[in-house]
């Protein structure tokens, strides 16, 4: 059994970072101009988590403080994020995906959607339902249950 699994941990390394260079690829070519790859990524997480601190979308996107407060400042001052006062510490703030950011994510999103689907278009039915338990499966091995939630510092 332990053989299986660790073969199948190491498919998993070789293919995810493969994957992500394709799906990297598909929306820089599908972003507004002027929305940076960690932007995007920044965007992605707000939308996903919801209103966030500071710290934990510089921890998610794999950057400094000081790097991540100057990428909001771009962000707000383009209205593609919002920032408000956290909680009763001035210095938390609270950032939360605008609309405006939610409309380019989703432009970036839609068009790579439809070009990863054009390349799974060339599989066979049964493999596309493969894949796609194939990811259900990652996803729940990878996501909430492993401690990802606690270290998103999500903020109500």
């Amino acid at each position: 059994m332990k053989m299986s699994t660790e073969r199948c941990a190491a498919a998993v390394l070789e293919a995810v970072p493969a994957a992500m260079r394709v799906i990297r690829q598909h929306m820089r070519s599908h972003r507004l101009a002027g929305i940076s790859i960690p932007q995007l990524r920044v965007l992605a997480f707000l939308d996903r988590c919801g209103p966030a601190t500071l710290s934990a979308v510089a921890e998610h996107v794999g950057t400094t403080l000081p790097s991540m407060s100057r990428m909001i400042q771009s962000l707000v001052e383009e209205r593609l994020v919002l920032r408000h006062p956290g909680s009763p510490d001035r210095r938390a703030v609270c950032l939360e995906i605008a609309a405006k950011g939610r409309r380019a994510l989703e432009i970036a999103r839609k068009a790579t959607v439809q070009q990863l689907a054009r390349q799974i278009g060339s599989l066979r039915a049964d493999e596309v339902a493969r894949l796609k338990e194939a990811m259900s499966l990652l996803l729940r091995v990878v996501a909430v249950g492993n401690g990802q939630r606690q270290s998103q510092e999500k903020v109500s």
